[in-house]
Formats: structure tokens, sequence, C-alpha cells
């Protein structure tokens, strides 16, 4: 059994209410940066008690840093969260990421933050994902826990699935869609194998003129990964809705 205690499920509507009721603490995507470069909610969940409050980013300038992250943190608490996950990435978010973290930690809430803003937000915790397509993944986190310490490192879990032709510039491959990975699997014929180094299942074929790698994620691979991160103490793992029914973190309502 999953130790669910540590678990953040990203949900809405429905979704959020079976989360918060199966003992699971909820990320509500509900408020935004907003294009004006302003704090928007954007919905208003039933509960939200001892959840995490999430930002989005539309995209916009931010106005006014410091008055953004109070706003924010004044929206978490009247709502009773737990604390803040900033959903930012852009460089261009470097100051008013430092305000939030600033906020939260004066007001004793915890902030979540991607990984590539990290050297903004001094007291967050950083969110870093799980999806490699090279090196260990144990490595990996190791290393982060060495660098922020364990009460900073969360995980993010996802079951993703991509096309990597060989050799292969990017990184991250071309995504498939569940649909795409089940047609390609089914024509090659291809046998899948485990990468205990990257915690991922993997197949090759070859379209005629480039081999290719084909690396993704399934309910068994993310368990895999979960039980490696607890190992190592990373105390926080997230997911989104469809991913936590994948693990049987959450039973999905069967469709009529």
């Amino acid at each position: 059994m999953e130790n669910r205690t540590s678990w953040i499920i990203a949900a809405a509507g429905t979704d959020a209410v079976r989360t918060r009721e199966a003992g699971l603490t909820c990320l509500h995507l509900c408020t935004q940066l907003s294009l004006e470069g302003r704090f928007v909610p954007l919905a208003h969940p039933a509960s939200a008690r001892g959840d995490f409050l999430g930002i989005t980013d539309s995209g916009g300038v931010p106005r006014g840093c410091d008055l953004f992250a109070a706003e924010a943190v004044s929206a978490a608490q009247e709502r009773g969260c737990a604390g803040i996950m900033a959903d930012f990435e852009r460089p261009l978010l470097q100051e008013l990421t430092a305000a939030l973290d600033r906020e939260t930690h004066r007001a004793g809430l915890p902030l979540l933050i991607p990984l590539p803003l990290a050297e903004y937000a001094p007291n967050a915790c950083i969110i870093a994902d799980t999806a490699i397509s090279g090196g260990s993944l144990e490595e990996r986190f190791s290393e982060l826990l060495r660098r922020f310490g364990r009460g900073r490192v969360a995980a993010q879990l996802v079951c993703s699935c991509a096309d990597f032709p060989l050799p292969c510039a990017n990184p991250n491959g071309t995504p498939l869609s569940p649909d795409e990975f089940r047609q390609l699997l089914h024509r090659t014929g291809s046998t899948v194998f485990f990468s205990r180094e990257l915690c991922a299942k993997y197949f090759t074929y070859s379209d005629g003129e480039h081999a290719h790698f084909v690396l993704f994620d399934d309910a068994d691979t993310l368990h895999t990964k979960a039980r490696l991160l607890r190992g190592l103490g990373i105390s926080r793992l997230l997911a989104v809705y469809p991913d936590a029914c994948r693990m049987g973190l959450l039973t999905p309502v069967q469709k009529r």
C-alpha cells in the first residue's frame, strides 16, 4: 500500500471532491497570473482546507510583485490552504517568485515551485520532474537532496510517453498520445524492456531510415519511482488526477 499522506493530486470539480474523500491532498489550480499581470482567482473550490492553492501562468507581465504575493497568501489563508504551488517556469517571473517566497515564508505557508526558478526562492520546496531520458533517476534526486536538503525537494510523477529518433538532440523527444503509442507498439511488434536507471519502460524500432527509442511510463513504473523517491526521503509527491487513478490511489468513476 502506498502511504497517501505525501501525495498532492492536481484535480478540479468532482475529481477534487473524490481526491479529498480518498484522504489525499488536492492541488487546486484555481488562481492565475493574468495577462494584465495581476493575481486573479479563476474558481472557488467548494472546500480547500488543508489543500494547496495553485497559481497558473497566463503569460502576462507581473505588475506589483509584492502586492501579488500578498494577495496570493491572503487567498490561501482565507481558504484554509496548507500551502501554495506556483506553476511558473519563465525566467521573466524571477522577481515574482522571490516575492512569493518572502511572503509565504513570513506567513508560515509552504511554497512549491518548479526547479528552474529554485535560486530565486531559498525557502521554497522545489518540484523536479521524474520523466528523464538519460542518466539515473536515483542519482538525479540524490544530487537534488544534497543541494537543497530533504525537506525542500518534491517530485512530480507524470505518465509520459515520447519517441526519440537516434541520434536525438531533444532530451524530451516527440510526445506520443496513448492511441499513437498503442498503434506504434502494435505495428512494430517490439519487445518492451524496463530501465532500472530511468525507472521507465522502453522499446526500440526502425522506420527504415532511423532507429527509434520509445520511452514511456505506466502504473508499474510510477509505483517504482514512488518507492525509490520515498526510500531517498522525499516526502511530497505530485501527480495529476488521471495518473493517480492509474496508480490505484483513486478509483475513477466509470462513464455510462
